[in-house]
């Protein structure tokens, strides 16, 4: 198997949209201890946990890497991404000092999204970021522009960056309508990164999707949905990895973050493991 990374949200403590409850050292720490080798974070929780530089210190004193980044947004709708975003510059920032990064892109604002038109503007993020390796990962959010997974792979396509891929977030792949026929038309190169969890089906249109998304993000295995088929069916494309965790529900969030990390890892790992 290969390297897990606990994605920011796994051990940050809170709800999603909230402030991190678990300072970033005692997430690395915990992260390390159980077992992931790379660990997440979120653009907006850099400042309060000393800046970049400081992060970095702090990852690699526990032995991890900084793997992935969130979120870069906002571009799929743009008239124009010629001004970098606050984000951007964050990023582009944090790749010279971190190194190689998968950061999750998408749009969270309801669209519809013009494919062409996004497929230029991620064509143009990603020329812009090829030189500091970073790798965009776009997600399918089904209340967003890219509202299902086949736009969004139409949109990576369309924008022939080497540098992205989808990234499939195996709550979201299925809230969205996708299952594994879906992979059928995928090639492995294409997928930027897997983040592992579970959680109960959700229809695309159920009216609660936005709440559900935030908080029943389960541990995976442990949920209604088929997460070993779907890696199965990952694997057999010849997908090796990025692997990563990304949970959230109340009763999760509130374990302390040792035993968030230890239980985020054994589950993945069980997973992964079949």
């Amino acid at each position: 198997m290969t390297g897990l990374t606990a994605s920011y949200v796994t051990l940050h403590g809170a709800g999603f949209t909230d402030p991190a409850r678990t300072p970033f050292a005692a997430r690395a720490a915990a992260a390390a201890r159980a077992g992931f080798t790379g660990i997440g974070v979120q653009f907006a929780d850099l400042a309060a946990h000393g800046g970049v530089g400081a992060v970095r210190t702090v990852a690699a004193d526990t032995g991890l890497a900084v793997t992935e980044a969130e979120f870069l947004g906002g571009w799929a709708l743009a008239e124009s991404v010629a001004a970098p975003s606050d984000a951007e510059v964050t990023l582009a920032e944090a790749a010279r000092a971190w190194g190689p990064l998968r950061v999750t892109s998408g749009e969270f604002a309801a669209g519809p999204a013009d494919p062409g038109r996004a497929a230029d503007r991620l064509a143009e993020l990603a020329a812009r970021l090829a030189p500091l390796d970073v790798t965009l990962a776009v997600e399918a959010f089904a209340w967003g522009a890219l509202c299902d997974y086949p736009t969004a792979l139409d949109v990576v396509r369309r924008s022939g960056a080497p540098n992205a891929g989808v990234m499939i977030d195996i709550w979201h792949w299925f809230a969205t309508g996708a299952d594994a026929a879906v992979l059928h038309d995928i090639d492995a190169r294409e997928v930027a990164g897997v983040q592992l969890n579970d959680g109960p089906r959700v229809r695309p249109d159920d009216p609660d999707m936005l709440y559900k998304a935030r908080s029943t993000r389960l541990l995976p295995g442990r949920g209604e949905l088929p997460v070993r088929a779907l890696v199965t069916e990952l694997r057999n494309l010849g997908y090796t990895g990025p692997w990563s965790v990304e949970v959230n529900d109340p009763w999760f969030r509130a374990l302390p973050v040792d035993e968030a990390a230890r239980q985020a890892f054994d589950s993945a790992t069980a997973v992964l493991n079949g």
